[in-house]
């Protein structure tokens, strides 16, 4: 497990990305940017948080992608499973986070991070599948993609976009949910072919 910890670097990575998560909630409170959309004809009031789990999904796929293929297909610990732990870990102390900075602020944005977190981290993790390191940037791609094309109005994103939706909407809830849970299971098969 010390080896693991060490090869990964989540012991120092995945923590700090968390104090970061936090802290960048914090300051992000009840900010909203305009920027342009190109579906509505005018721009889109973008909440600044929505950015915010970028911070650990970037972490995350650097500790997952620092691993040692030799030691890890030759070793008898469970790699996969612990990989994915570490990927479910960081969902959920990202999820905390966000509750803590719900908490002190009353901000209902910031609520909204844990979720976004859930599906930004999944979404990249089936892209992991199939572009590998590069999928860390399947999750911004995803943001601008959410930014300049998925809003109807001003205020109305379509259901699809997941990130920009209320913390209440449940289908937002729903996919973010699935897209984790499909990642996980992306992950789990990578780890699975690299062993046969």
């Amino acid at each position: 497990m010390r080896f693991w910890l060490r090869a990964r670097r989540a012991a120092l990575v995945m923590p700090a990305c968390t104090v970061a998560l936090f802290v960048l909630t914090l300051l992000t409170r009840n900010a909203s940017v305009g920027l342009p959309s190109l579906l509505s004809g005018s721009s889109a009031s973008v909440v600044v948080s929505m950015f915010v789990p970028v911070v650990v999904v970037s972490g995350l796929m650097g500790c997952l992608d620092s691993n040692l293929p030799a030691a890890e297909a030759s070793g008898v610990r469970p790699i996969a499973l612990m990989d994915a732990a570490l990927s479910v870990g960081s969902v959920l102390a990202a999820s905390v986070a966000a509750l803590g900075a719900t908490l002190l602020t009353g901000d209902r944005d910031a609520a909204s991070v844990g979720r976004n977190t859930a599906f930004l981290v999944g979404i990249a993790l089936i892209a992991r599948v199939f572009v590998g390191q590069k999928a860390v940037l399947v999750p911004i791609a995803w943001l601008m993609t959410v930014v300049f094309l998925g809003f109807r109005s001003r205020l109305d994103p379509y259901p699809w976009t997941v990130l920009p939706e209320p913390v209440s909407a449940p289908h937002a809830a729903v996919g973010a949910a699935l897209a984790l849970t499909a990642g996980i299971a992306a992950q789990l098969s990578i780890s699975t072919r690299k062993l046969s």
